[in-house]
């Protein structure tokens, strides 16, 4: 990670320095992804994240989340920091060379551009260890449960379109 970050001025959320940041992405793979593998790389995703935030200087981890969609299933991993390990849950009904994450950072005290330079370094660093590549990123809304009870179908196609639209912030290599 780069050198630390020091807060200058609250947090992009609250007074109490509490920033927070989201990315959705399609990441894809030549060799098909089971479902041990898909939580195995999701649950190192936001271990790796929670400790580049702090190494940035973040006090501590709010959340940091992830629901990836697939079209033959769901996944959703968390943690609320590195000490604390992470935890996911769901299943695919097969194995898939695509999949659609969306990921949400909320962190105590780094400034949201940090927590953003802390997640997609994890987003990306992982994705490479496990052999993914990252076809497409866009930063995203906060989301919670609730976001997800449109069928995998609208989400996916919803997560395409989000991600087709190049707002003039992508180069055309999949880094946003």
């Amino acid at each position: 990670m780069a050198d630390p970050v020091t807060l200058n001025g609250d947090g992009c959320y609250t007074q109490h320095g509490v920033s927070g940041y989201g990315v959705a992405a399609k990441l894809s793979r030549k060799e098909l992804m089971n479902e041990d593998f898909v939580k195995t790389m999701a649950e190192s995703m936001m271990v790796v994240i929670a400790k580049n935030c702090m190494e940035l200087g973040a006090r501590c981890i709010g959340h940091i989340k992830s629901h990836i969609r697939t079209d033959a299933g769901t996944i959703k991993a968390d943690t609320i920091g590195a000490s604390h390990g992470s935890y996911s849950k769901g299943q695919l009904t097969e194995p898939v060379n695509t999949l659609f994450i969306a990921i949400n950072s909320i962190v105590q005290g780094i400034p949201e551009d940090a927590v953003k330079a802390a997640t997609l370094e994890g987003l990306h660093e992982v994705s490479e260890q496990r052999g993914l590549s990252v076809v497409k990123e866009k930063e995203h809304t906060y989301f919670d449960e609730f976001d997800f009870v449109a069928s995998k179908q609208d989400f996916i196609k919803q997560l395409e379109e989000q991600l087709e639209q190049d707002d003039g912030e992508n180069n055309g290599n999949g880094k946003g």
